[in-house]
């Protein structure tokens, strides 16, 4: 059962990894990407029926039902999903109104199991927690970034335009973590299990109003392991009342996300606490090269990406820290695996950030710190030792930054 979710999960978020894609994009490609782009911006809301198919290793999986959006985070998505021969199936909804978002079980007769409520703390890290794991391309909350992840996890190699809609096709970029983590549970299969699990090939179709209607993951024997489908797409309609909210049973017990979010996760498990840090092989945003060696003073290390709401909100706190604590000999190290310092200069204008802003162009130094979600900060003391790993934008995340920093100071 274990092995089936994760697969899953995998197959999923392979498409949404923020990995950077060795090849070069086509010109065409980057044209038919920034058409799609300002067709974006003309979207208030959407609607459609959705249909995924998916070849996973303990049988076909299928999910069908209704998905409404109105970015930034409002969205319903209604599902019933088939799977196991039966044993998995259920109906699930999934209901956020922009600040508070529910997640429900229902039985086939539609009556709620059990529910799941998060608040506005954590909305921007569920929606993106979700996004990845709905199969369905969703609007992201920037919306013009709603295609940004596809183009670096995936090697676009051709587009055709049509009269309404444009063809992508191309491969999976193989080296992103998540493939690789998906590679180890297929190998455990031998052969068969990489040839007819492993997401080699994609297809992408995007509407005339910029909406993903159809998704196509192919095996190595061009045999479909994820299929996409959205059909009855209505652009910027009208919306009944009440569309986005939710309201549980009384007889049921509600489990409150937000609260455990806030509980766990801001001092986070990793392997390298505890232990000696990496070195950090960067670039200023000039180009030129730099090289972080930790052991010398205490060291504030924090990864971010500038299309993420999260990291926008904790670097201006993170911002505050570094007036005061970089005058106390604490040396503040800001880096993103971003390559399009254009953007990334417009963020730290925007932002007002004075950090020192790094970046990560091949990657190796966000892969040496094992970081696949931002905002992440390792605090580091003076001899060179991981002492804290803080992760997300929870209340009391600042105040747990400011309360380590200390602690190495002493």
């Amino acid at each position: 059962m274990k092995k089936f979710i994760f697969l899953c999960l995998i197959i999923s978020t392979v498409t949404f990894a923020k990995e950077i894609n060795n090849g070069t994009q086509s010109p065409e490609i980057s044209k038919a990407f920034n058409e799609i782009n300002k067709k974006l911006l003309l979207i208030r809301n959407f609607s459609a029926d959705f249909s995924v198919n998916i070849n996973s290793i303990k049988g076909k999986v299928h999910q069908s039902g209704t998905f409404i959006q109105k970015p930034p985070y409002s969205f319903k998505r209604d599902m019933k999903m088939k799977a196991m021969g039966g044993i998995m199936n259920v109906r699930e909804i999934t209901v956020c109104n922009g600040k508070i978002g529910w997640q429900a079980e229902c039985a086939p007769n539609g009556k709620v199991i059990n529910a799941s409520r998060w608040g506005e703390a954590s909305i921007e890290e569920l929606f993106y927690a979700f996004l990845s794991k709905a199969y369905i391309i969703m609007l992201t909350d920037d919306i013009t970034n709603t295609y940004t992840s596809l183009e670096e996890s995936i090697i676009f190699t051709k587009v055709t335009p049509k009269k309404n809609e444009y063809i992508f096709t191309g491969k999976i970029n193989a080296n992103s973590p998540k493939y690789l983590a998906l590679l180890k549970i297929a190998a455990t299969l031998g052969d068969a299990g990489i040839s007819n699990y492993m997401p080699d090939k994609v297809k992408l179709v995007v509407n005339k109003n910029g909406i993903a209607s159809q998704w196509i993951q192919y095996n190595l024997k061009n045999k479909p392991v994820v299929e996409v489908k959205l059909s009855n797409i209505v652009i910027n309609g009208p919306l009944k009342k009440g569309v986005f909210t939710f309201k549980p049973p009384k007889n049921i017990i509600v489990m409150d996300i937000g609260q455990a979010l806030q509980q766990d996760r801001i001092h986070v498990k990793h392997p390298l606490l505890k232990n000696k840090a990496p070195k950090m092989k960067i670039k200023y945003l000039a180009g030129k090269k730099n090289t972080v060696k930790p052991g010398s003073q205490p060291i504030v290390l924090t990864f971010f990406a500038s299309w993420s709401g999260n990291s926008r909100k904790y670097l201006a706190n993170v911002d505050k820290l570094y007036g005061k604590f970089n005058l106390r000999g604490v040396k503040f190290v800001t880096i993103t695996d971003e390559t399009d310092t254009g953007k990334i200069k417009d963020f730290i204008n925007t932002e007002r950030l004075t950090l020192p802003i790094f970046i990560d162009p091949d990657k190796k130094t966000t892969k040496a710190y094992g970081v696949h979600v931002v905002p992440k900060t390792f605090v580091i003391d003076k001899n060179g030792i991981v002492v804290d790993v803080i992760e997300g934008n929870a209340p009391g995340t600042l105040s747990a930054l400011k309360q380590t920093i200390e602690k190495t100071l002493k």
